[in-house]
């Protein structure tokens, strides 16, 4: 009974399937037939308008009917050629000779003065009619008008062309009705199984369930049913909802993660994270850029062929059994290929799962070529500081020495000597407090102890501290001053400490009968200190170093010198305190140009 529903079901729907797809075919092929006679009756018209009307009336009008008909003969219903008066001159009905054009129709065309086409039905079946009409002109004068009429080509329903798609169209929905019956049955399986289990929960056995279908135990079993159907569902909400709980903990790892790599590309040193294999899988964007490499390029690739340095690919190989949180013993190297002068720590440390088994490594790159170079930098500092410091206090205790024993017994020579112990006393003082200096201005604990500081009594101050030294070498002091000193807010004690350090400095580098310049202008805002010698100079490779802590040229001329390449330092540091900065201009052999700017700021004596 049910085979024999579903196939009067499949019945129907093939028949109403194939009425509709015939029903869609024959309108296609109406429409494909209308536009053809549209464009076949516009050109008959065309073609027959070209003649004058007296052609259609000699000898030659046997021959243009003839070829009339025989172009159109299956679908012309009639054709005529009148004149002006409204005498025919031609009246054809090829297929029909009784056919009798309607009067409203024949009148609109008599009428027409441009190609027009009208449809009308004529017969007891109501055939559709195509006429065309078009006005015959000679030397610019209606002379007549030409029509035509045409008719729709039969169309058979059942052309073979017809039903060869009809049956194709049939066993698709054969095929696809077969198909979902089948893929439903496969879908209704589960249903089978919930059956099954309804019965093994009611405890009943198949036969006693066909029988409680047949008697009163129906309602019974619709309501175990039901309850089982509850319970599906919820079991179905409990999986959806864990399933949810899932998408959440994804994604929160997934942001996680995100956070993590940005940490990671955050760090100033190189990180790469490895599997168990040494294959890559992550690795930060400082790395990247030292290896000028892109991340998808890299992933799961060997360290070994990315990296191209055996030394880090044998410490990693060597090192497997790590600690998760120790760190090996590292190693120090270089990649020739980037940089042959940076040097880089490489450490290493091992990444395990919860239970204590290694899944990876992590591979610390660290660059430690300014690190060393500081280390060198303190160790030079310290040898040369310790010389700095070494050579007058010997000088103090000798000289010192020789006057308490009575060694040197005259007077000239015991005043020198005397001089000579208060100058080395007071290099090792100013050697101290420069020392102070720069320890506060690296603990951010220099204090300014601002006030109105006139710039006459500062350029006073400061000349007279270095003329002494400039007039034994035969130095010649200019000194270009405004008219009237400007007054700026600062620290005069720090403020002359940086201008005697460039003076200082421009006495102890030029040589004997040179000259330096000292002038002070008053620009607007601003107040401009300049120090100008005819010294040694400075070399282009030096400008940019000249104001870092214990740097100092290799120039001969510079190293014969004593000093601890810290007085440009402070004198750059006091200046940006005070919110003014420090310009340099040099040529070796020719000498060097200082400029301090100092802002004027408006004093409050609170």
């Amino acid at each position: 009974m049910k085979f024999s529903r579903i196939g009067l079901a499949l019945l129907v729907l093939i028949i109403a399937g194939t009425a509709i797809f015939t029903r869609i075919l024959i309108k296609q092929e109406e429409e494909k037939s209308i536009k053809e006679i549209l464009s076949k009756g516009n050109r008959i018209v065309n073609l027959i308008a070209l003649h004058s009307i007296r052609d259609f009336e000699g000898k030659r009008r046997d021959f243009f009917l003839r070829t009339i008909v025989e172009s159109s003969s299956q679908d012309m219903v009639y054709c005529f050629i009148n004149d002006l008066t409204g005498r025919q001159i031609v009246s054809l009905f090829p297929h029909n000779s009784g056919f009798k054009i309607p009067n409203d129709i024949q009148t609109d065309s008599l009428a027409a003065m441009e190609l027009t086409h009208q449809v009308f039905k004529t017969g007891r079946f109501g055939d559709a009619i195509y006429q065309f009409a078009k006005p015959v002109f000679e030397n610019g004068k209606k002379t007549g008008i030409v029509g035509i009429g045409l008719g729709l080509p039969d169309i058979s329903t059942f052309s073979m062309e017809r039903i060869s798609l009809l049956a194709m169209f049939s066993f698709f929905i054969i095929s696809a009705v077969i198909i979902t019956y089948y893929g439903f049955v496969q879908a209704l399986k589960p249903t089978e199984e919930l059956t099954k289990n309804i019965l093994d929960t009611c405890n009943c056995s198949a036969a006693v369930f066909d029988n409680s279908l047949q008697s009163s135990g129906i309602a019974q079993f619709i309501e175990n049913f039901q309850q089982s159907l509850v319970q599906f569902k919820n079991k179905f909400e409990k999986i959806k909802n864990k399933n949810e709980n899932l998408i959440s903990k994804s994604s929160v790892l997934m942001f996680e993660k995100k956070q993590v790599i940005n940490i990671l590309d955050s760090m100033n040193f190189g990180i790469i994270v490895t599997d168990i294999q040494n294959n890559i899988t992550n690795m930060n964007n400082y790395m990247l850029n030292i290896l000028s490499r892109k991340l998808e390029d890299i992933v799961d690739q060997s360290l070994g062929d990315v990296l191209a340095n055996e030394e880090i690919v044998s410490f990693v190989v060597q090192h497997q059994t790590i600690k998760s949180g120790g760190f090996t013993d590292h190693i120090e190297t270089t990649f020739p290929d980037i940089s042959s002068k940076d040097v880089f720590r490489v450490s290493l440390c091992s990444l395990e799962d919860d239970w204590g088994d290694p899944i990876g490594k992590i591979i610390f790159v660290k660059d430690i070529a300014r690190e060393k170079s500081g280390k060198k930098s303190e160790q030079d500092f310290i040898a040369h500081i310790s010389q700095e410091l070494l050579t007058p206090l010997t000088t103090i205790k000798t000289y010192n020495e020789m006057l308490m024993k009575g060694e040197v017994e005259n007077e000239e020579m015991q005043k020198e000597f005397y001089n000579t112990i208060s100058e080395e006393a007071s290099r090792l003082s100013r050697l101290i407090r420069n020392l102070l200096n720069i320890s506060k201005i690296e603990r951010k604990s220099l204090t300014i102890n601002k006030g109105l500081v006139k710039l006459n009594w500062l350029f006073e101050d400061c000349v007279s501290t270095i003329e002494p030294f400039a007039l034994s070498k035969n130095i010649t002091i200019e000194k270009k001053m405004p008219d009237k000193f400007p007054s700026i807010v600062g620290d005069k004690e720090l403020l002359k400490v940086a201008i005697n350090n460039l003076l200082s400095n421009a006495v102890k580098y030029t040589p004997e009968g040179g000259t330096i310049t000292f002038s002070i202008n008053d620009q607007n805002n601003i107040v401009i200190c300049e120090v100008v010698d005819t010294g040694y100079g400075i070399a282009d490779k030096d400008i940019s170093h000249i104001f870092d802590k214990f740097y100092r040229s290799a120039d001969p001329n510079i190293i014969e010198k004593s000093g601890t390449g810290l007085g440009l330092s402070i004198t750059s540091e006091i200046i940006k305190l005070h919110g003014g900065k420090i310009e340099v201009q040099s040529e070796t052999g020719k000498g060097t140009h200082f400029t301090i700017i100092l802002p004027k700021e408006k004093y409050c004596n609170c």
